[in-house]
């Protein structure tokens, strides 16, 4: 029996939060890693932006055949064979050094980290109850942005043209598997597998699906290119650690304000509002000086008014399908994200070997505001829509996974699903 103790809770997963946290370190070492040692190697800019589409196309094969897996083998099983493949595929890059190779070693780690991401949060999610879920998932999601901004602050303890750095992100992954192995209590049961509500979804709340494709492609553009600009500025590492560290740390400060708002108000006009200022900030961050102080602020508001769009919008879907279709929704909202962020550091690799590396923050700008051209043409049409399901905000990190299926049960008389239109 689960306890309804929040406290109980997170103390029962621990060993989730601490193989997640440890995870994440080295994920966000080797994500500005790999960037900067291309361009230390002298892949030309479209090549790294190709490179690093890797892990995100990737991620979406892992995203779809990951529940097969863990349906057959269980969760304990699947988090310890993806996470030894992921480890052995960070210390690979040093021993292959050619643009194909790596694109091959970033796509098998795109594919173990969406792996690893829907065991972590299927786990979580049947380890919890819905009165204590939103405080848990709040943990987790701040375990995993801190992790990720630790991990590009490691990207200034070495040298990026060693091996050392390597080595520290394949250690802390392997790490990873230590406490999950050694976990005393059983996972949750996997449930059937069902198909994703694509069309249902696009055409019930369309804000929702796209503000999840548009933040894919800013945040895959950002992380996998901001080492790229950074060098290419003639930053020091250091700096562009911090930068790309910065950007992390305002998602986490600015995003639970954000949903305390778009509680409170609609999320259409809060997410047009904020892909709006995060438009004007990241064409602000490709004029002014790099090296100033301003440049910390600046990319502080950035990071923290372009990632949280991906949870503004998997809550704006939420509202308008229901609850028995959440775990679907998220399901295809994350494959929406991970669909832009394959476009991502390619789209930002052209933009950048055509107009040079400010380039990056042209790019991150014009994903933006296509957004908030779509939601002001929307909102124009429609001011306000009701929400019938509209529940408080769940800051959901930006690679969120679902494995429970969505029921058609009732949705036959209605194939369409079309009893709410965004």
């Amino acid at each position: 029996m689960i306890s309804t103790s929040p406290t109980r809770q997170a103390l029962a997963v621990w060993p989730l939060f601490l193989a997640i946290g440890l995870l994440m370190l080295g994920n966000g070492l080797q994500s500005s890693l790999i960037g900067f040692r291309a361009d230390l190697e002298g892949f030309a800019t479209v090549t790294v932006g190709v490179v690093m589409t890797g892990y995100f196309a990737g991620f979406l094969v892992g995203s779809l055949t990951t529940p097969l897996f863990v349906s057959r083998v269980g969760h304990i099983r699947v988090y310890a064979g993806l996470a030894s493949l992921a480890s052995v595929a960070t210390l690979a890059h040093l021993l292959v050094v050619h643009p194909a190779a790596w694109l091959f070693f970033r796509t098998i780690t795109g594919a173990c980290l969406a792996g690893l991401y829907i065991v972590a949060e299927s786990w979580l999610n049947g380890s919890t109850t819905p009165q204590t879920r939103g405080r848990l998932l709040s943990i987790y999601m701040v375990i995993v942005t801190t992790g990720l901004a630790g991990g590009q602050l490691l990207l200034a303890t070495a040298d990026p043209a060693g091996f050392v750095l390597f080595v520290l992100s394949s250690l802390l992954v392997s790490l990873a598997v230590v406490p999950i192995a050694l976990v005393s209590y059983r996972a949750p049961e996997v449930p059937g597998l069902g198909p994703i509500p694509y069309r249902y979804i696009r055409r019930t709340a369309p804000i929702g699906l796209i503000g999840a494709l548009v933040t894919g492609a800013a945040s895959g553009a950002l992380l996998g290119m901001g080492a790229v600009w950074g060098s290419a500025a003639g930053l020091p590492v250091p700096r562009i650690a911090t930068m790309l560290t910065l950007a992390l740390v305002g998602a986490v400060t600015i995003q639970l304000p954000l949903g305390a708002l778009s509680d409170r108000y609609s999320r259409r006009r809060i997410i047009f509002i904020t892909t709006t200022v995060a438009a004007v900030l990241a064409v602000w961050m490709g004029i002014i000086d790099a090296r100033s102080p301003t440049a910390l602020v600046a990319i502080f508001l950035l990071g923290g008014s372009s990632f949280p769009m991906y949870s503004l919008s998997g809550s704006h879907v939420n509202d308008l399908v229901g609850p028995e279709l959440a775990m679907g929704a998220s399901s295809a909202i994350m494959l929406a994200n991970g669909a832009g962020a394959v476009l991502g550091p390619v789209g930002a690799s052209l933009v950048m070997a055509a107009l040079g590396p400010e380039g990056l923050w042209l790019y991150i700008g014009s994903v933006h505001g296509a957004l908030a051209l779509y939601a002001a043409w929307r909102l124009a049409k429609k001011w306000d829509i009701p929400a019938p399901f509209k529940r408080p905000y769940v800051p959901y990190p930006a690679r969120s996974g679902g494995l429970r299926a969505w029921t058609t049960e009732h949705h036959q008389d209605d194939p369409e699903g079309l009893t709410q239109q965004d």
